[in-house]
């Protein structure tokens, strides 16, 4: 985010309670006639749409309806906005798209320079605050069937009010209103297409991704319902997922119950109905990781765009929604809304259909598609420490770090670490701001040689020859032994330069809650999908502990646990990454 922004930025509290306050009554029109035409003297002052509501602007012909309520199908009040475009004629009817808000934002104020831009282009704009939140009415249900219903409410109201398109109608939303965007994709014929930015393919690997609580995000997550009425459940399982000792029929019970809140659950209507999809993730969010909406966008099979970008969880299209800046996703989201609601041949579907920023450059990459034709798989493995000795066949100390190599290990051993205290190696020393900083090129900064080796184990590679162009997905394939039922591995990769420094370029983590004491299992790490240089002279470093500041505990305070991993040349461990 670039700093002259964040001024602006930090005003935006005041404004959002402005706009989203109910001081002026909700209008509860009937008639498409929404807007009237400005008087000599408001014509004279008219200065933008914002500070004269219900006006046709004299400059662009634009109108803004801030404090709508639309009755939903089963009487449930939704707060919502309107902006429409210049309209030459009582019969003229536009495109249409419906903007759903994020999680605990309000639908009247996020979206509110996005749909200015688009009213000037020639779109009917909503936007409304999800069931629960600020002041539609109901309960907050975490992307319930009635949230997804809602969605098809609002376009029944704008077709009984509003010059709209029928034929040409859009869903979109960034986060929680991207994920009801691609469910009402499904469920509702009258969406043409879906939008969705910052959302999620699959909750329950977001929310538990490889039986790991996302305790950082979820903390957030629970403290947005400040602003809404969550249904009971919504906060009891969020707690749930969080709480070590929760039973495995319980972990079960939400799994079955995320299901359905999930659009990856509706790849196949939205395959049946050929529905054109555009999704854009940011590389850094650690609440929405990229990796679960790249398998959905793998399985559909109409047309799609996918847009990878530097910042956190919605960071990256928040000033194009609020402020209607110029963003790389909203400008990417405006061509396509344009080929799809207006027939614009403007090669939008035509292009390749993934685009990624390389981290800390302004350099993007297209690739055809995904899984990705110009990527291979490069297959890494890792050897043992073992214990701290002096090497006589070098001359050299050994046992502080083991290897990654091109070849397979031939060294049968073990390390095992324990979770006294955390390491060095993090995710970011401070959550959210942290990975934030990566967007304006603070990465994330350790110096591996700090990595304690009781409570955690280094593995490092020889010196590249050339750069490494990693796009993708890199796994971790490791073999434990864990020393009781519960523990976890947090996993981080790095750029190392010759004297230690690493950068993080990915992380990832994996949890045992129900494992066999001393039984040796496979435990595969995934990390969050990343595009990434390691320059030539620099190597590969993997730092695995047993602790992450994002990561929920598998043991309670003061309750110890140890991880063995175990290396044997039949059965590798392995580092596979992706590179181009």
């Amino acid at each position: 985010m670039p700093i002259s922004r964040i001024p602006t930025l930090l005003a935006l509290p005041a404004m959002v309670l402005a706009l989203a306050s109910p001081a002026a009554p909700a209008l509860a029109q009937t008639s498409a006639e929404l807007c009237r035409v400005a008087t000599p003297a408001e014509a004279a002052r008219y200065t933008t749409p914002l500070q004269s509501p219900g006006i046709v602007s004299p400059i662009d012909g634009t109108c803004w309806i801030p404090a709508l309520t639309i009755p939903s199908f089963d009487g449930t009040k939704l707060a919502a906005n309107l902006f429409l475009p210049k309209r030459t004629s009582s019969t003229q009817t536009f495109p249409t798209i419906v903007m759903i808000a994020s999680w605990s934002a309000p639908g009247r104020v996020e979206y509110i320079g996005q749909q200015q831009r688009l009213a000037r282009d020639g779109y009917v704009v909503a936007s409304y605050s999800a069931r629960g939140f600020w002041l539609s009415e109901g309960l907050v249900g975490a992307a319930a069937p009635e949230d997804v219903r809602d969605v098809s409410s609002v376009i029944d109201w704008l077709q009984a009010n509003a010059p709209v398109d029928a034929n040409n109608i859009a869903a979109s939303g960034i986060s929680y209103g991207a994920g009801l965007s691609l469910m009402a994709l499904a469920k509702d014929a009258r969406i043409k297409t879906a939008v969705a930015l910052s959302g999620w393919g699959t909750m329950a690997d977001e929310l538990y991704a490889r039986s790991t609580g996302n305790v950082t995000w979820g903390t957030i997550l629970s403290l947005g319902t400040v602003v809404g009425r969550p249904a009971p459940e919504v906060n009891q399982y969020m707690q749930a997922l969080m709480d070590p000792d929760t039973p495995a029929a319980k972990i079960a019970e939400i799994t079955a119950w995320s299901k359905v809140r999930s659009p990856s659950s509706y790849v196949d209507a939205i395959n049946a109905r050929n529905a054109p999809v555009f999704i854009s993730k940011n590389f850094q969010d650690d609440l929405f990781t990229p990796n679960s909406s790249l398998a959905m966008f793998a399985a559909l099979t109409g047309p799609k765009k996918f847009v990878l970008n530097p910042g956190i969880h919605a960071s990256a299209e928040l000033t194009g929604a609020l402020l209607g800046a110029d963003n790389y996703p909203y400008d990417q989201a405006h061509r396509w809304f344009d080929r799809w609601l207006k027939g614009v041949q403007n090669g939008v579907d035509t292009e390749p259909k993934v685009t990624m920023q390389v981290k800390f450059s302004d350099r993007r990459e297209s690739f055809a598609t995904w899984p990705a034709p110009e990527l291979s798989d490069q297959t890494y493995y890792l050897g043992p420490r073992g214990a701290l000795r002096f090497d006589l066949g070098c001359l050299c100390g050994k046992g502080d770090k083991g290897s990654i190599s091109s070849s397979p290990n031939a060294t049968r051993g073990s390390d095992l670490i324990q979770n006294f205290w955390d390491t060095t190696a993090t995710s970011g020393p401070i959550p959210v701001l942290s990975t934030l900083g990566e967007t304006i090129n603070l990465p994330v900064v350790n110096s591996l040689l700090t990595v304690g080796l009781s409570t955690g184990v280094r593995y490092e590679g020889p010196a590249l020859q050339s750069t490494k162009k990693i796009r993708g997905i890199a796994k971790l394939n490791l073999r434990v032994t864990p020393t009781q039922a519960r523990s976890q591995v947090s996993a981080y990769l790095y750029d190392v330069d010759a004297i230690g420094t690493g950068v993080l370029i990915t992380h990832g983590a994996a949890t045992l809650h129900w494992a066999t004491a001393g039984q040796t299992v496979d435990l595969p790490i995934d990390f969050s999908a990343t595009a990434y240089d390691i320059p030539a002279g620099h190597h590969i470093g993997v730092v695995l502990d047993t602790a992450d500041s994002l990561y929920a505990s598998p043991v309670n305070p003061g309750e110890r646990f140890g991880v063995r991993f175990e290396f044997d040349p039949v059965l590798q461990a392995t580092l596979v990454v992706p590179t181009r």
